[in-house]
């Protein structure tokens, strides 16, 4: 069991202090008949009145009050199974983990500005169906494809470099991991989304992309750097830069934007190449390409969630109400025999 709005249980604060209201009542209306005098004639007037009825119309006042504020919390429990089905095609997006995307010439880091893009795109790719790899010397399906926006981000927010074991960077392997990742066997309807800096340390991503465009596959590229460099930093335990990555030499190693690379492997498929920018217009531009593509009815996705049982105190509360109010507030009076007088 869980609940959706648990804040609501602040309001139990005050059940003390409803507590504390009855109990001053009952004694302050007691003060006030003692002060009025003859407490014969007193006892007599309220001899109807019943203490233990009065209480008991209190507990039950406390427990409505304690239902209802247990059905504003929205207790959930039980799971209800949905099939949701949806136009679109399959996106796969690719980002380098590579230790060169912790480069700072796009602030506040290469990786950083290519998860804001990758989260902004799945933002505007709703509908579509959407997986997540990530890449350095090797390379896996981090996220499947699935329609569930919000696991794919989660997965999308515990990314960092060297996630991936193997260091480099091979776009090459990415792409055959999409490739491999890809369920539809239709020669149309799959895109890859490659967010990197375009740095390639081995194999050959035109190539790969090659056998991409035969699969029907689009990829579309954006590279994250500039074309000037940056040097890679060397971080320590706490995050914190201790220095850089340096060559043979002792010389720090400038990470330069590929963009040549990167434009060769999506031209190869019928795809564009963008610059990351600050502005982040690519992102538009990328949504607008994928949305003009001819969609397909996605595989049905299952997936259960709580189901909603705030009825259940609110109805109890309601049944407490409904006592308080049908219990009076004076006990009975027993009716005496007429006696009839001697004439």
């Amino acid at each position: 069991m869980q609940f959706a709005n648990p804040s609501s249980f602040y309001l139990l604060l005050f059940l003390p202090a409803l507590v504390a209201f009855f109990i001053w009542s009952g004694r302050h209306k007691r003060k006030t008949a003692a002060r009025l005098g003859d407490m014969d004639l007193i006892g007599k007037l309220s001899a109807s009145a019943s203490p233990l009825q009065d209480r008991v119309k209190s507990a039950l006042l406390l427990m409505s009050f304690f239902f209802f504020v247990l059905a504003l919390a929205r207790p959930q429990w039980g799971q209800k199974t949905e099939e949701v089905v949806r136009s679109g095609v399959d996106v796969f997006v690719a980002l380098d983990t590579s230790f060169s995307m912790d480069a700072t010439d796009v602030v506040p880091s290469r990786l950083e500005k290519a998860r804001h893009i990758a989260s902004e795109l799945m933002d505007r790719l709703q509908g579509n169906r959407i997986g997540l790899i990530v890449f350095a010397g090797g390379a896996f399906v981090q996220c499947p494809l699935t329609l569930d926006y919000g696991a794919a981000r989660i997965f999308l927010d515990a990314v960092s470099t060297g996630v991936v074991p193997e260091p480099g960077s091979n776009i090459a392997r990415a792409l055959e991991a999409a490739r491999r990742g890809f369920v539809a066997k239709e020669s149309k309807f799959k895109v890859i989304l490659l967010l990197t800096d375009g740095e390639q340390h081995e194999g050959d991503p035109v190539a790969a992309a090659g056998k991409a465009r035969e699969e029907g596959i689009v990829i579309h590229a954006v590279g994250v750097g500039t074309p000037g460099g940056d040097p890679i930093p060397v971080h320590d335990e706490r995050g914190a830069v201790v220095d850089y990555k340096r060559d043979e030499s002792g010389q720090p190693v400038l990470s330069r934007l590929d963009e040549d690379s990167l434009g060769r492997i999506a031209l190869t498929t019928g795809g564009k190449y963008f610059r990351a920018t600050d502005r982040e217009s690519e992102v538009e531009e990328i949504a607008e390409l994928v949305a003009g593509m001819e969609g397909k009815e996605l595989t049905s996705k299952m997936f259960t969630r709580y189901e909603e049982r705030f009825y259940w105190p609110l109805g109890i509360a309601i049944l407490f109400l409904i006592a308080e109010t049908v219990i009076p507030r004076r006990r009975r009076q027993k009716r005496e025999p007429l006696v009839e007088r001697a004439a």
